[in-house]
């Protein structure tokens, strides 16, 4: 015998069946739903019929499920448990509770920054699924723009395409001049003239934080710098000036730690601080979940020198 469930059996006539299991008893499972017994009786009556096999059988004065009604009672209870589940997770994504976020960031940001603020924010929001990816600024952009992240946070950014993509400046941060502690051959103070001259640890040619170095650079009037190695993360550069190979220019946030742990030294420079900006992306068209939005405003109040927005053509 084929037995095939038909589909059209309603959550509705599984609740009742339910809870008639539970009673024990159809007269009372209809005062429990305020209807008539012939009401309960009709709803197990179609119910059998689309299951296609007997479910209840008399026991005496009362009802008894069948082998059959067994095995169909425990999937009906497990379907209405997923089913007040799938509810409460819905509730919760509404009421930004619970739910997914991915987000992307560029380096220092994603490893100095955003921590303390996501594992915070996920202390607070025991039901969210936070997910962050680090990459250079420019990989961290096309992760917002392929799907894979809902929205970004990046310093150091180069052109972005106005008509899909929403840039909202959130903060700026101070660039620090930085050189072993040990290596005799650097001053404490350099002026603009002999800061073009000393050995440079660089990011790599083309990414958005060497040219927003070299932006801030030439503000103070050096347009060429020394290069003597070009590395590809803030954590190799560092590596490279303890090794004495020179001096680098990073993030106040990337070498706080090193800074007051004196594994590092900074170098004044004489002259104007040197700034870069921090952004948080979106896709203009994308509309964010409760939870996700909640994150997006938790990080963009974060900063310490908030801006109210952006004029995106002046940042290509």
């Amino acid at each position: 015998m084929t037995v095939t469930l038909d589909n059209r059996i309603s959550l509705q006539k599984l609740e009742t069946f339910c809870l008639v299991v539970r009673l024990g008893s159809v007269s009372r499972a209809a005062e429990k739903l305020f209807v008539t017994q012939p009401v309960v009786s009709a709803h197990l009556h179609s119910l059998q019929e689309r299951v296609g096999v007997p479910l209840l059988q008399r026991a005496g004065r009362g009802l008894e499920l069948t082998e059959a009604g067994e095995a169909v009672h425990a999937w009906a209870e497990d379907l209405l448990r997923r089913r007040d589940d799938l509810c409460q997770e819905l509730e919760d994504m509404t009421q930004g509770v619970a739910g997914a976020v991915n987000l992307s960031a560029s380096m220092s940001v994603g490893n100095h920054l955003l921590p303390q603020i996501l594992m915070q924010f996920r202390r607070d929001h025991p039901g969210a699924r936070i997910s962050l990816s680090i990459s250079a600024p420019e990989l961290a952009v096309e992760a917002v723009e392929a799907g894979r992240a809902d929205f970004c946070v990046v310093a150091s950014l180069g052109s972005v395409d106005t008509d899909r993509l929403e840039a909202r400046l959130i903060a700026k941060q101070r660039f620090v001049l930085v050189g072993a502690p040990t290596d005799p051959s650097l001053p404490d103070v350099v002026d603009t003239e002999t800061l073009a001259e000393l050995p440079f640890v660089c990011p790599t040619r083309n990414q958005a934080i060497r040219l927003s170095q070299d932006s801030a650079l030439a503000a103070l009037g050096v347009t060429k710098r020394n290069v003597v190695i070009e590395l590809g993360s803030a954590e190799a550069m560092k590596q490279a000036v303890l090794g004495h190979l020179g001096v680098a220019l990073l993030m106040e946030s990337s070498v706080a730690d090193d800074l007051r742990e004196q594994r590092l030294r900074e170098i004044r420079i004489d002259g104007p601080e040197m700034i870069d900006s921090l952004y948080i992306i979106k896709l203009s068209a994308k509309h964010l979940s409760p939870l996700q939005q909640k994150l997006y405003d938790r990080i963009s109040k974060f900063a310490a020198d908030p801006a109210p927005g952006l004029v995106l053509e002046s940042i290509d």
